[in-house]
């Protein structure tokens, strides 16, 4: 997968362009891939590095994917499309306003809602 794929994907299911920019800039710096090496799959047995997903959400993931291997990316940008906005309503409201660094902030850093 490239960061193009990503990027498509994310603005598949409802993120704008500049949105999933972002969020594929993210994407590549948690899990320490470059734009052309974009496979969960491909360095890890579980497969979920597309986002650092951790505890609750990384159980939550492999859950619903019923798998504790690979989840697909498809899988994870589904996922994680519809959890942004759940767990994190005041900085998804941010995002969506065009505060770009929200999803980095509050997802990715934990820097709260």
């Amino acid at each position: 997968m490239t960061a193009p794929a990503l990027i498509a994907l994310l603005m598949g299911v409802g993120f704008s362009q500049p949105q999933a920019q972002a969020i594929a800039v993210y994407s590549q710096s948690q899990a320490g891939l470059n734009e052309d090496e974009m496979d969960p799959c491909a360095r890890s047995w579980m497969g979920d590095g597309l986002f650092g997903l951790t505890q609750q959400l990384r159980r939550d993931l492999h859950s619903e994917a019923g798998t504790k291997g690979c989840v697909p990316a498809e899988r994870q940008v589904e996922f994680v499309a519809r959890v942004w906005p759940q767990y994190y309503p005041h900085c998804a409201a941010r995002f969506a306003a065009g505060d770009l660094r929200a999803f980095r902030r509050c997802f990715g850093l934990g820097e709260g809602d």
